[in-house]
C-alpha cells in the first residue's frame, strides 16, 4: 500500500491512546504488528544471510527466488482487488481495461530499441512506492491514535523521502546504475561535481529534516495529540532496512532481495486485513473477493501469490528468445501496473479505506462515487513518461544512429571485456558512439570512485583504445582499494597475457581464482589460467585447468576444442 495521501483522516479521529487503550495503536495486533510489519527485517536479513553465507547459496538464486515469490507475487492482491472488488472496478472501469493494453504495447518496443528506458523509470518509481508504503504505515498509525495534524504528515512525508532517496545517493552501484541507464538513453554527461554536490545537499537536508521532525514530534507530544510512537520504532525499521539493503550490502542484487522481503511482507500482511474487513462489511464485492478473503483462506491466499509469482522463474528455464521477451515483457507490465495502481485504490482519505483500515468504522463501506477516470489532472501525471517516450522514438525517426543491437554487440566488445587489440570498426558512426561511451565510462569513474565495477568498466575501455599502461596502473589502485575484487585481477591478467607477460598474467590469474565467488567464476578463471600455461608450453596443466573448467561449467567445451585445434602440438625435448 503505497500511496496513502499527504491529507491526513479527518473524519472521526480516534481518541488519543492512553495506557489503558494501547491496543488501539495497533493495525491488527501488537503481536501480529510486530511480526509482520514492525520488525520483519529481524527475520528477513538473518534468513537471507543464512541462505547465502552458510548454505552458499548464490546471490543471483536468492534474488531469482525473491523477484519471483515476494517481489512479483505481491503484485496479485492488488491485481484481486483492481479486477475481483465490483465496486472498484466499475469506478476505475477504463484505467483497468486501457492501462494493461497500453503499458505492454509500450513496453516491447521499448525493450527492443531503448533498453534502458524501462530499467530508469523502475529505479524511480519503485523507490518512490517503497516510501511511499512506509509513509502510508505511518499515518495509519497516527490515525489509530487520532493524529491527524497536516503539519505531523507532511514531517512524516519529507522524513521517508529523504530517507530513501538520501541512500540512493550514497549507493556508488545506484549511481552507476542510473548513469549508465541515462547515458544509454543519449542524456547528457553529468559531471563529478554535480554529483558530489547532489550527495552533500542530500545528506544535509536529511539532517535538517530528521530535526524537524523531532522537533515537531515534541511538540505535537506536549501541546497537541501525541503522534503514535509506534510509528517511530516503524520508521527506524523501514529507514533502516533501506539503508542496510542498499549502501550497506555491497551486493546489489542481494540487497534488493532483503528489502523486497520486508516490503511485500508488510504489504500482504494489510491488504489480507483490508479486504477481509471489506468483505465482511460489503455483501456486493463479488464472488471472488468474498470466496479469498475470508476466515480460514489465509493459506489459499499464499498459494494464489506463489502461484502468480512463479511466472517469475519461467524466462530462466526457457530457451526461445521470443517466449523470454514476452513473459519479460509481462512481468514488466505487472511492475508497472502495481506501481500505478497502488497509486490511487488505497487513498485513506476516502472514507470506504478508512472503515476498511478500522480507522473510521462509522464512515459507509461503499465506493460509490464514478467517473474520474480519465480527467486532465491524471493525463497531465503522465505526460512527462509519455513525452519521453515520444521524443525517444521521435529521434529515432529523424536522426536514426547506430543500431540498438549493434550498440549491445560493441558494448559487450569494448567495455564489458578485453579485445586483445586497440582495432576499431570501420563505421563512422561506431567510433563516434565507442568514443562517447569513453568518455562517459572514464566520467562515471570520477563521479563514482567508490563503485569497482564503474572503476573496472573505465580500465577495460581504456586497454581497448590502447591504452594499456593507464589501464594496469587504474587496476592496481584498484586492487589496492578492494583487494577481494577478483574481476579486476582476472581483467589484469588478460592485459597482461595478451601483452606476453605470462608469468605476471599466471600470477593474477592464481590470485583470482581464489577469490571466484561461484563456480560458473571459477570456470572463466581456470580457462583463462590454462591460456596461460598453454602459452608458456605447461601442457599438462594447460590441460587441467581447462577439464577443471569444463566441470564446472560444460558450455565452454566447445572453447577449449577450438583452443585445442588452434595450438600446434608440442613435442617435449627428449
Amino acid at each position: 500500500m503505497s500511496t496513502i495521501p499527504l491529507q491526513p483522516v479527518k473524519d472521526s479521529p480516534q481518541p488519543q491512546a492512553t495506557a489503558g487503550s494501547t491496543s488501539r495503536r495497533w493495525i491488527i495486533s501488537s503481536t501480529v504488528d510486530q511480526l509482520l510489519i514492525l520488525s520483519t527485517p529481524l527475520l528477513a536479513i538473518p534468513a537471507v544471510y543464512l541462505l547465502y553465507l552458510p548454505l552458499g547459496v548464490q546471490a543471483k538464486t536468492i534474488s531469482l527466488i525473491v523477484a519471483a515469490f515476494f517481489a512479483l507475487g505481491h503484485h496479485l492482491p492488488g491485481m484481486m482487488r483492481a479486477y475481483g472488488d465490483r465496486e472498484l472496478f466499475e469506478r476505475f472501469r477504463t484505467r483497468f481495461i486501457l492501462a494493461p493494453l497500453l503499458l505492454i504495447a509500450a513496453i516491447l518496443p521499448l525493450k527492443q530499441y531503448h533498453p534502458d528506458f524501462m530499467p530508469l523509470v523502475i529505479v524511480f518509481w519503485a523507490t518512490w512506492h517503497g516510501l511511499m508504503q512506509l509513509y502510508g504505515f505511518m499515518r495509519i498509525y497516527d490515525s489509530k491514535v487520532g493524529s491527524t495534524s497536516p503539519v505531523t504528515a507532511w514531517w512524516d512525508w519529507l522524513a521517508c523521502f529523504c530517507g530513501f532517496f538520501c541512500a540512493q545517493m550514497f549507493c556508488p552501484s545506484r549511481i552507476t546504475d542510473v548513469l549508465r541507464h541515462w547515458y544509454g538513453l543519449g542524456g547528457p554527461l553529468i559531471s563529478p561535481g554535480a554529483i558530489h554536490a547532489a550527495q552533500w545537499i542530500s545528506l544535509v537536508a536529511s539532517i535538517v529534516v530528521l530535526v524537524g521532525f523531532c522537533a515537531n514530534y515534541i511538540l505535537q507530544t506536549y501541546r497537541g495529540v501525541r503522534p503514535n510512537p509506534v510509528k517511530l520504532l516503524l520508521l527506524v525499521s523501514g529507514i533502516g532496512t533501506w539503508w542496510f539493503a542498499i549502501v550497506y550490502i555491497k551486493n546489489i542484487i542481494l540487497g534488493a532481495a532483503v528489502f523486497d522481503i520486508c516490503h511485500d511482507v508488510q504489504y500482504l500482511a494489510i491488504v489480507w486485513v483490508f479486504n477481509c474487513r471489506r468483505v465482511s462489511t460489503n455483501p456486493n464485492l463479488g464472488a471472488f473477493m468474498s470466496f479469498v478473503f475470508r476466515r480460514g483462506m489465509a493459506i489459499l491466499y499464499v498459494g494464489l501469490i506463489a502461484a502468480y509469482g512463479a511466472i517469475g522463474i519461467i524466462p530462466v528455464l526457457v530457451e526461445n528468445g521470443t517466449v523470454i521477451a514476452l513473459l519479460n515483457g509481462i512481468i514488466g507490465t505487472s511492475t508497472l501496473l502495481h506501481y500505478y495502481y497502488d497509486g490511487f485504490i488505497w487513498k485513506v482519505r476516502e472514507k470506504s479505506t478508512q472503515a476498511s483500515l478500522g480507522l473510521n468504522p462509522s464512515a459507509s463501506v461503499s465506493t460509490a462515487r464514478f467517473g474520474g477516470n480519465w480527467g486532465v489532472p491524471h493525463l497531465l501525471k503522465w505526460s512527462p513518461l509519455i513525452l519521453a517516450m515520444g521524443w525517444l522514438f521521435l529521434t529515432d525517426f529523424i536522426s536514426p544512429s547506430v543500431a540498438q543491437s549493434r550498440k549491445t554487440e560493441l558494448g559487450r566488445l569494448y567495455t564489458e571485456s578485453l579485445t586483445g587489440s586497440a582495432v576499431l570498426p570501420k563505421d563512422e558512426e561506431e567510433i563516434s558512439w565507442l568514443f562517447t561511451q569513453f568518455e562517459q565510462a572514464q566520467t562515471t569513474a570520477k563521479a563514482v570512485p567508490n563503485d569497482p565495477d564503474a572503476l573496472l568498466r573505465a580500465a577495460i575501455i581504456l586497454a581497448n583504445f590502447g591504452r594499456n599502461d593507464e589501464a594496469v596502473d587504474s587496476l592496481n589502485q584498484l586492487l589496492k582499494r578492494y583487494p577481494e575484487f577478483y574481476n579486476g585481477y582476472l581483467a589484469l591478467g588478460e592485459i597482461h597475457l595478451y601483452r606476453g607477460n605470462f608469468d605476471q598474467a599466471e600470477s593474477q590469474f592464481k590470485t583470482a581464482l581464489g577469490l571466484a565467488p561461484a563456480a560458473m567464476d571459477r570456470a572463466v578463471v581456470n580457462l583463462k589460467l590454462g591460456v596461460a600455461y598453454l602459452k608458456q608450453k605447461k601442457m599438462d596443466q594447460a590441460n587441467e585447468k581447462f577439464r577443471e573448467a569444463v566441470r564446472d561449467n560444460p558450455q565452454l567445451q566447445a572453447v577449449v576444442d577450438e583452443l585445442g585445434r588452434t595450438t600446434p602440438p608440442h613435442n617435449p625435448t627428449p
